[in-house]
């Protein structure tokens, strides 16, 4: 009984149904502690029909929390050796949580893995991140990381890099993070100032601050379908992204890279987003655009 796995279900329909299923398997149940659901007020079926089993706890919130809090309302109820952060749009494969144990089983010096995450089509998807700097913000503003990505390296997520080797990285993305437990008294939970997005990022460099470590392990492998449930609510989903961006760089950046983010967030990047949709003829796009970045200024405003 040495792991706990935390999955955040917001709206998943079936994508819950496949990811439980996926992790309630005859290879697992031994190493398995407890799977602990954390429902964020969900509206649509995704509760239902699910697979019966006594290691299977829920956690049901009378409105959406947001991600990070309701993460760690899991976190807080573990009690295990390590702790999986699972996304519902994910699944294991047959060896995937067994090898992630006997990894860091002989790997004391990591505090956090990731794996190779494939999509439905089976091709490698971007899971590490770097940590951000103003000045990559203030690129991906221009939308310069899209144009010239080996130029202008991405922010964030590492969409330049082909995640064919094992390697530390800064940061792993929260679809699938095998956590040892003990980080959590180094460092703390989840900030929940994040609502959604950011959140692991500020996780990972509080750790890796604090002298912790990150690594990918290229030859575990494990689904995620990238279905993001705030895929109906575009405008509030590019909000919220760049809300999260902001509160972390007040929190992380000096005072001139914070407002240097702020200004490339606030001024450059609605202009380059627009552009980018007229010049692909994707006119809806315009109309989120605009709404999500009224948010964001009455958010600024209203501090």
């Amino acid at each position: 009984m040495h792991i706990d796995i935390v999955i955040v279900n917001w709206n998943s329909g079936d994508f819950l149904k496949k990811c439980i299923k996926s992790v309630f398997t005859e290879k697992n149940i031994n190493l398995i502690n407890k799977v602990i659901v954390i429902d964020n007020a969900s509206k649509d079926n995704s509760l239902e029909g699910l697979v019966k089993n006594d290691k299977l706890v829920f956690i049901k919130n009378e409105q959406n929390l947001g991600f990070a809090k309701a993460c760690n309302q899991g976190f807080e109820i573990s009690d295990a050796a390590y702790v999986l952060l699972l996304n519902p749009d994910a699944q294991l494969l047959e060896a995937t949580l067994q090898d992630c144990y006997q990894y860091m089983e002989a790997h004391s010096s990591i505090d956090i893995l990731g794996c190779q995450l494939l999509d439905d089509d089976n091709n490698i998807t971007a899971s590490c991140g770097r940590f951000p700097t103003p000045k990559s913000f203030f690129y991906r503003s221009l939308g310069l990381t899209n144009l010239f990505p080996k130029v202008f390296t991405p922010p964030e997520l590492m969409y330049d890099w082909d995640h064919l080797e094992s390697r530390y990285v800064d940061q792993i993305i929260g679809a699938f993070m095998f956590i040892r437990k003990n980080v959590f008294e180094k460092i703390g939970y989840f900030d929940e100032r994040f609502f959604v997005y950011s959140e692991e990022l500020d996780f990972s460099k509080r750790l890796a601050n604090a002298g912790g470590k990150s690594y990918y392990n290229a030859d575990i492998k494990a689904i995620h379908s990238c279905h993001g449930s705030t895929d109906s609510v575009k405008a509030y989903r590019l909000f919220l992204n760049n809300r999260s961006r902001l509160l972390c760089a007040k929190k992380h950046f000096s005072k001139s890279g914070y407002l240097l983010t702020l200004i490339s967030t606030l001024f450059f990047e609605p202009v380059s987003r627009i552009f980018f949709s007229l010049i692909k003829f994707k006119f809806r796009e315009i109309i989120d655009i605009v709404k999500a970045y009224a948010l964001l200024f009455k958010f600024v405003l209203l501090g």
